[in-house]
């Protein structure tokens, strides 16, 4: 079984304060996008993992397969169905590591469905949710697939009700910076302006899918946000230049991926998206033109739209 697993962007990311058990609370608009690591799976006699970098880095990966998410998945719904799934699997990484496109996550969701789907084990989505929510907070997003509003710590999940067709299109960029997200939000708590909350999250929700719905550059661009942006920028000036060279190259709506390192800007077409790829301000950033996919990976038909990329690694053509 071959399955594509997509990035993501946090359209929205608004920080409500810190919960009893530690973590944040969020209310994030959450879309995953045409960039995708392409992920295999098939029965074997034991659980293994492949993983091939195309145009990426794999020097963040943890050593251990079985600290790797994809291969926690696969324990994961052993436990729930009380027997033993080995399952070989194979992924060819095309999404930066830690970058704030959730690749990891991303995989332990495909993963999750995929092995349900393999071994026929006919657990609910409802319940991979949950199940991915163990894994990370990103992970249960993932599993719904397309267009989601994510709460808590990540296991509150809804997905956007109707079809949304053809999404905008966007410029990524990431000049590299290593952006730890305890950091970031330990900078955040610090900010005079943490816990501002100046916008109802349930209005905000209905604003940004009104704005993909309408398919309007103009209109997504407006509600982007994330509150976690200041902070990250302040501690990592190269990803506040990253900003500002999309905002050169033309981009609209220009606001960071999760906690950093990677921007992401809106263009009003593919053809602007790949005039932005060339522009002198982003010259030695991993850059990537993409569509947004409201309606989810999994509704594309046929092959995703072709995604533009450049790839900048030093001593690397």
């Amino acid at each position: 079984m071959q399955m594509l697993s997509p990035a993501k962007v946090n359209v929205t990311l608004r920080v409500l304060g810190v919960r009893e058990d530690g973590f944040h609370a969020l209310d994030s608009v959450v879309v995953p996008v045409g960039l995708c690591d392409a992920v295999t799976l098939a029965r074997s006699a034991e659980t293994t993992l492949s993983v091939v970098g195309e145009g990426v880095e794999l020097g963040a990966m943890p050593a251990d397969a079985e600290q790797n998410l994809a291969v926690r998945a696969v324990r994961l719904l052993e436990r729930e169905v009380g027997r033993s799934l080995p399952t070989r699997l194979e992924i060819r990484k095309r999404i930066p590591l830690g970058g704030g496109l959730g690749g990891g996550s991303s995989n332990a969701a495909t993963v999750l469905r995929g092995v349900n789907e393999l071994w026929a084990l006919g657990v609910a989505r409802e319940r991979l949710c949950e199940l991915g929510a163990e894994l990370g907070s990103d992970v249960a997003q993932f599993v719904l697939d397309g267009l989601v509003r994510m709460r808590g710590r990540g296991e509150v999940v809804e997905r956007a009700a109707g079809r949304f067709g053809p999404g905008v299109w966007m410029v990524l960029a990431n000049d590299g910076t290593h952006c730890p997200t305890p950091a970031v939000y330990r900078a955040y708590d610090r900010a005079p302006s943490a816990g501002e909350k100046l916008t109802n999250g349930n209005d905000l929700w209905d604003t940004v899918r009104l704005s993909f719905q309408a398919g309007e550059v103009s209109r997504v661009a407006k509600v982007v946000g994330n509150d976690l942006e200041a902070a990250c920028f302040g501690l990592f000036p190269g990803v506040a230049r990253t900003a500002e060279a999309l905002r050169a190259a033309g981009c609209q709506g220009v606001t960071l991926c999760g906690s950093g390192a990677t921007v992401f800007g809106l263009v009003r077409s593919r053809e602007e998206g790949e005039r932005a790829l060339g522009h002198p301000a982003l010259a030695g950033c991993w850059r990537a033109c993409v569509q947004t996919l409201p309606d989810g990976v999994m509704a594309a038909h046929g092959p995703l739209t072709p995604i533009v990329m450049v790839r900048i690694h030093v001593g690397q053509p």
